[in-house]
């Protein structure tokens, strides 16, 4: 009768029951031994399957009993087979319960095969890096001491525990690895799933110690940052590995490629590691938010080299738009650009980094959601400006005025530009690049009207403010002509002042008369009517909002035109004294 007893169900109805002893007791007993060792793989699901998040709290026997069914599965049953079933386990899991109680299995199946293990180990750290790989991303829009309630969000909750879990499991491996004889292969295999911890999800998640020093997901960051030295001893060695990605990314890659990735090995295969796994890493051992062992970042290498490398990384987390990957490109940037001297030469702008740094940088200072994030990445661009010496300035400027199409980024430019102008005629001899063509081509730029007269000057105030600011400041400056300004005078007078006046003539007057159309719309409106007059402010016709409101954009308006008609009278007083001087 009993030759008939399936032992999976048998086991599974004991469990179900509550009967933990009698189903331990089960792969013990003769009659029902070989069933059990034939039927292993069956019962690892079924085990698996009764564990949910909330069993170790509420039935901890229950998962007592799966955790010692399990144990003795892994004694019991061929460890090839097992280890694929816990694999497929892994894959399938429900919730992380299941996740964390197949892992101990695992590792015990994987240290069994130390000599055949093969690709085994591989397809073990694939499962688990998809599994992380999955959990989803948080993102709040929070900013400040407001991240410190992240702390209990359910997704970074699930983070942290799932990363927790990890070091118990791969630190065995790790310990192979140090070995003089270890595998290489497998070395890089580990290392570059320790990498891959780096990347998504943890990348998403606030690791500032400035803002939560003691956080447990900084903990789990400074186990994987202390392994990875281990393995790697030296992790400048994968600088070129940047490069390659970086070039991977920017480009589709080839069906060769794609086709071949398998056999790719790990540091090159994208499925393993990848531009944004890579970020993760020289964000941890280069922003200074983590203690790194000096050994990991030996000092033989080129600063100019591991700077123009490490900002591939940080122009890669730039592109993203949550805070997590943004403040770590932030905190990358401003600590690498300590390793860079003073007085760059312009020379090293043929490298394309700094013009494609420069365009992340304006990107985010224009559209990022977060507003420190936004007030440290204008910052960086001033900082990386004055890296420069004196041509290379000019021509990083140059660029951002070609590229901003925003006119507080123009207006925040022409300022750098003054500045580094008033820092220039300190010198014995005034710098080429601030004279002749170079300083009308410049001037040029910076006195554009994109529609001329017609132009919106209220969306354009920064830009014509700072404009005037740095023309007045040219004209009181430079009375000895050092940078051929006077000759530039009758341009600005005819195609840039008359422009203006022109301009804040028609501005005004259309201001105006909307004021005048709300006064008139009031007078007849019914109480708490709001009136019916829309305004067009940079492109945007706004209609539906208080009158009120109205009134006070329209009011702002005109103080701004106010502000630009005082700065061209100043500007057009200062020329005519410097003509005369």
């Amino acid at each position: 009768m009993d030759q008939t007893v399936d032992v999976v169900d048998l086991i599974s109805s004991l469990l179900d029951s509550g009967k933990y002893k009698e189903a331990l007791s089960v792969p013990i007993e003769e009659k029902y031994a070989e069933s059990f060792k034939d039927n292993c793989w069956d019962l690892i699901s079924v085990t698996v399957g009764k564990i949910e998040n909330d069993t170790i709290i509420i039935k901890p026997s229950l998962y007592n009993a799966c955790e010692e069914l399990l144990t003795i599965i892994v004694q019991s049953a061929p460890p090839e087979g097992a280890l694929l079933e816990f694999i497929e386990q892994i894959e399938v899991a429900k919730n992380d319960a299941q996740f964390a109680i197949i892992l101990e299995p695992l590792q015990q199946l994987l240290l069994k095969l130390s000599v055949k293990r093969g690709r085994s180990l591989e397809w073990c750290l694939n499962s688990i890096t998809t599994y992380i790989d999955a959990i989803p991303i948080p993102e709040h829009k929070l900013e400040g001491q407001e991240r410190l309630l992240l702390d209990s969000d359910i997704n970074i909750r699930r983070i942290i525990k799932v990363y927790s879990l990890l070091p118990r499991f791969y630190r065995p491996f790790v310990r192979e690895m140090i070995a003089p004889d270890a595998n290489v292969k497998t070395k890089e295999l580990i290392s570059a799933f320790l990498i891959s911890l780096l990347g998504k999800p943890l990348i998403y998640v606030d690791l500032d110690p400035y803002s939560n020093l003691n956080s447990e997901a900084r903990l789990c960051c400074v186990d994987i940052i202390e392994d990875i030295s281990k393995l790697l001893k030296n992790v400048m060695k994968l600088l070129p590995y940047v490069e390659l990605h970086e070039k991977l990314n920017s480009k589709k890659k080839s069906k060769a490629i794609a086709n071949n990735e398998e056999e790719l090995p790990p540091f090159e295969n994208n499925e393993k590691t990848n531009l944004t796994t890579l970020s993760g890493l020289y964000y941890s051992f280069f922003s200074g938010h983590f203690d790194v062992p000096n050994f990991a970042l030996p000092l033989v290498y080129s600063n100019e080299y591991v700077v123009h490398t490490v900002l591939l990384c940080v122009i890669h987390l730039l592109s993203f738009d949550q805070y997590g990957p943004l403040t770590k490109g932030v905190s990358l940037c401003k600590e690498i650009f300590k390793k860079y001297p003073k007085n760059i030469s312009y020379k090293m702008l043929t490298l394309p980094v700094h013009y494609n740094l420069c365009r992340s940088l304006i990107h985010v200072s224009i559209y990022s959601g977060y507003k420190s994030i936004r007030k440290d990445s204008v910052k960086i661009l001033s900082d990386h400006v004055n890296k420069f010496e004196y041509k290379g300035r000019h021509l990083i400027i140059k660029y951002m005025l070609s590229v901003a199409n925003h006119s507080g980024i123009i207006g925040y430019a022409i300022t750098l530009y003054k500045n580094s102008l008033n820092e220039a005629f300190k010198e014995a001899q005034l710098p080429d690049c601030f004279t002749g063509t170079e300083m009308r081509d410049m001037i040029n730029k910076i006195c554009y009207l994109p529609h001329g007269a017609e132009s919106d000057l209220v969306e354009l105030a920064d830009q014509i403010i700072a404009a005037l600011n740095f023309l007045r400041y040219l004209a009181l400056k430079d009375v000895g002509n050092k940078t051929g300004i006077k000759e530039c005078f009758s341009v600005i007078e005819s195609d840039y002042l008359e422009k203006l006046r022109t301009g804040l003539n028609m501005s005004k007057a259309h201001y105006e008369v909307k004021l005048k159309d709300i006064e008139e719309a009031q007078k007849s409106k019914k109480p708490n009517e709001e009136v019916a007059v829309s305004i067009n402010v940079a492109g945007n016709m706004l209609e539906n909002i208080p009158t009120e409101s109205k009134k006070e954009i329209l009011h702002s308006g005109l103080n701004a035109f106010h502000l630009v008609e005082c700065l061209i009278a100043r500007l057009s007083e200062c020329i005519s004294i410097n003509k005369t001087q």
